[in-house]
């Protein structure tokens, strides 16, 4: 459990019950890197012991784990928008999707951590460590706020910026599931393409 604790300087406080029956095989399950199945035990405690600091810290900090994990998997994807050679903008519609909704379901995490903290305090409103945690997890939220908002603003303006149809093919773009990519041709003006067929454009002889 010091490993835990010393995470975010929290001391934690349970009784000998709750270290037993919950703690104990909490912090088991999160040696193996299981943060999931930590979280369940500690919520299990919770339900037999709703008031307990130690239980709703760990609920906090095994979330954020759990979201920690689930951001660092996203990092690891290709960029689901990127910009290509001379000033083209390529997004892989089927990728933003699969991001926004992973945004989402990270939000949901972090903002459960964040209940948890608030539940904290209101059993120890003076601990000065755990305000610090709540701040540290409301930065996270902004942050991923931020990407999100950014990343849905590019991809709902998609069909508006340069229409619904490629310039290559004259076929409707599914902006949800296809790759596509935007092509400035004037100073006021883009174009639209389907990935495929810009590549097919790019790769004939001027």
């Amino acid at each position: 459990m010091a490993e835990t604790q010393n995470a975010f300087n929290v001391p934690l406080k349970c009784t000998p019950e709750e270290y037993k029956h919950f703690v104990e095989p909490a912090m088991s399950e999160a040696n193996k890197s299981n943060f999931a199945g930590a979280l369940d035990v500690v919520s299990n405690g919770l339900n037999a012991h709703p008031a307990s600091e130690g239980l709703l810290f760990l609920k906090a900090y095994f979330g954020y784990k759990i979201a920690d994990n689930m951001s660092n998997e996203l990092g690891s994807r290709p960029p689901a928008i990127r910009s290509l050679e001379n000033g083209v903008l390529m997004v892989d519609g089927t990728a933003t999707t699969q991001m926004l909704e992973r945004f989402e379901e990270i939000g949901k995490v972090l903002g459960d951590s964040d209940s948890a903290i608030d539940e904290l305090l209101q059993v120890n409103p003076n601990s000065q460590e755990v305000m610090a945690f709540k701040g540290y997890i409301e930065v996270k939220l902004q942050k991923l706020a931020g990407e999100s908002r950014n990343m849905r603003t590019t991809f709902n303006n998609s069909p508006k910026i340069a229409g619904g149809f490629c310039a290559g093919c004259k076929k409707n773009i599914s902006f949800a599931s296809q790759a596509f990519v935007f092509r400035k041709i004037s100073a006021t003006q883009m174009e639209v393409w389907h990935l495929p067929c810009y590549e097919q454009k790019s790769s004939l002889p001027n």
